[in-house]
């Protein structure tokens, strides 16, 4: 009895210690915005709208830049960058009602890319 006591009490330990590696070692998602601003107007109506909807959605903006320098390659000016828990918040972000209201105005101002991605985890040392 003794032995099967130890061996659960050991499984349910290493079983926490996987669930907590496991939420730790999460990729974080990232939206990825490279874009050359043609309507001001219409840019800043898309500003005003999802300006303040990442953080709703878990996110963050870590880079924003009006006016980025390239070093290689054409890139467009603009260079945007949300962090999001996962990837699939960063896709609940992009594809949530309020996002798709705001975008429009963005596609239809501005001409660039935008992606989602997965975030680099190092392994545990």
């Amino acid at each position: 009895m003794k032995k099967i006591v130890l061996g659960a009490a050991a499984a349910i330990a290493l079983a926490s210690s996987a669930t907590a590696y496991a939420q730790e070692s999460q990729a974080p998602g990232y939206m990825i915005a490279n874009y050359t601003i043609n309507d001001e107007a219409g840019y800043k109506k898309y500003m005003e709208e999802a300006g303040p909807l990442a953080p709703k959605f878990g996110g963050k903006i870590i880079v924003f830049n009006l006016n980025s320098t390239a070093v290689e390659g054409k890139p467009k000016k603009v260079i945007a960058i949300a962090e999001f828990p996962s990837v699939a918040e960063a896709q609940r972000f992009y594809n949530s009602p309020e996002y798709t209201a705001a975008r429009k105005f963005r596609v239809a101002s501005t001409e660039g890319s935008v992606i989602i991605t997965e975030g680099f985890v190092p392994p545990k040392q």
